[in-house]
């Protein structure tokens, strides 16, 4: 395999970065603490599985075969700017936020379990070493999958080995993520397949119906909101976290927000956060991250979060009003959209509670004063223009006999298909 032609352009600037580094410690010592803080196994398929959808992948395997970790992509070849963006550290040449690996410093996980990295593709044969983590250094060996993306990294130790095969362990149980990515479908884990299947569109516009492989009888409900610029508040946080320009800014993309109903209250910047709310969905949005990339930042100190949780509350709110509007449905699929009704409630000042207020607090601003009540006749009616009766009572009258009989304000009768737990 012959190096492309922008291979010795790009090894030369990472030669010239670890010049300077090398040559002061003041400029080296950043560097240095950043790249210890990702060391941990806990993250390496979940940053790599996020390289890959970036790629356009749709099936990512993943396995370790003796002492060595294997993953594999069917996405798109390097082109000079993606391999010269996986070449430096602590920038990136992403524009699009939704992703857990900013900075560049996804990739730069895999060190965490071994000391040498050796990346194939159709047009690279490559190794990275820990020590000048950055430099590309051209090898003599074939990619075992040709055509496909492969990243190879001999495991250091046990104890690594054991925290790598956990973390693709957690993956395989909780496969919820997998329905964020944008092109993933497919992930094959120590030879043990999860994809997910469209079940077909949803109850209203942009959503899907849903089910992953390993749990087909259990469908999940997939609601994309349309992309929305972000505010200027959002924009400047934005600025200061990413480190990105203003020429930048002023083109930045719109995004999206996510909902998933059947998993109830995660958080996901696509992958999984260790923020879990007593929502009654799975949210996933460019959420702006904390220190230890596991959590978003606290909503009281970032305005972004609390612009994408707001979001999320609306999102809800519209889908639940739209579904319960969509009289081609039968009454009792209507009545499923009071699954998505959020609670309001006193909640304590943790971040899983400020994170369900802010939402919480959304959602009622959106459906307040609109009809959001369905009656037994499939009427949409507003807060208080409805009563409930014991569903006995619906099996001698009709509803119309029973608000009239049952109660002076003559209310519509609100549907009985209704869960007790809404």
């Amino acid at each position: 395999m012959q190096k492309p032609a922008f291979f010795d352009a790009v090894q030369n600037n990472a030669y010239q970065t670890w010049a300077k580094l090398e040559g002061d410690p003041e400029l080296r010592g950043p560097w240095d603490l950043l790249f210890r803080q990702i060391q941990d196994p806990r993250h390496i398929v979940s940053e790599l599985l996020q390289n890959a959808d970036d790629a356009g992948a749709t099936q990512a395997d993943i396995i370790v075969d003796g002492n060595e970790f294997v993953f594999t992509h069917n996405g798109q070849d390097f082109t000079e700017e993606n391999f010269s963006s996986l070449c430096k550290f602590a920038c990136s040449n992403k524009r699009v936020l939704h992703t857990i690996g900013f900075r560049g410093i996804g990739f730069k996980s895999v060190f965490s379990i071994g000391d040498d990295v050796r990346l194939f593709s159709p047009t690279l044969s490559v190794m990275f070493q820990k020590s000048r983590f950055t430099v590309p250094l051209w090898i003599d060996e074939h990619n075992c999958h040709p055509g496909k993306t492969e990243i190879r990294i001999a495991i250091s130790d046990d104890a690594r080995k054991q925290a790598v095969q956990k973390n693709m362990q957690a993956w395989f149980k909780n496969p919820a993520a997998l329905l964020f990515f944008r092109n993933i479908r497919g992930i094959s884990i120590d030879n043990c397949e999860i994809r997910w299947n469209s079940e077909g569109a949803g109850p209203v516009e942009n959503s899907e119906w849903i089910s992953l492989s390993t749990a087909p009888d259990s469908k999940y409900l997939l609601v994309r909101s349309e992309p929305e610029p972000f505010p200027p508040d959002a924009l400047r946080e934005i600025k200061e976290e990413r480190g990105i320009t203003d020429a930048d800014l002023s083109s930045f993309p719109s995004c999206d927000v996510n909902i998933l109903l059947g998993h109830e209250g995660s958080l996901f910047v696509v992958l999984p956060t260790e923020v879990t709310t007593d929502l009654p969905f799975a949210c996933n949005a460019p959420f702006i991250l904390g220190p230890d990339r596991v959590r978003i930042k606290a909503p009281e100190l970032s305005p972004t979060n609390v612009w994408l949780l707001e979001r999320a509350g609306r999102l809800a709110g519209d889908t639940m009003l739209a579904w319960l509007e969509n009289e081609e449905l039968p009454i009792e699929q209507r009545a499923h959209a009071y699954a998505l009704y959020i609670h309001s409630f006193d909640r304590d000042n943790t971040l899983q509670g400020a994170s369900s207020d802010i939402a919480c607090e959304a959602f009622h601003r959106r459906i307040r004063r609109l009809k959001f009540l369905l009656s037994e006749t499939g009427d949409m009616h507003k807060f208080g223009e409805c009563v409930a009766v014991p569903a006995p009572l619906l099996d001698v009258w009709p509803a119309d006999n029973i608000s009239s009989l049952f109660d002076d304000k003559n209310r519509a009768v609100l549907c009985s298909r209704i869960s007790q737990g809404v």
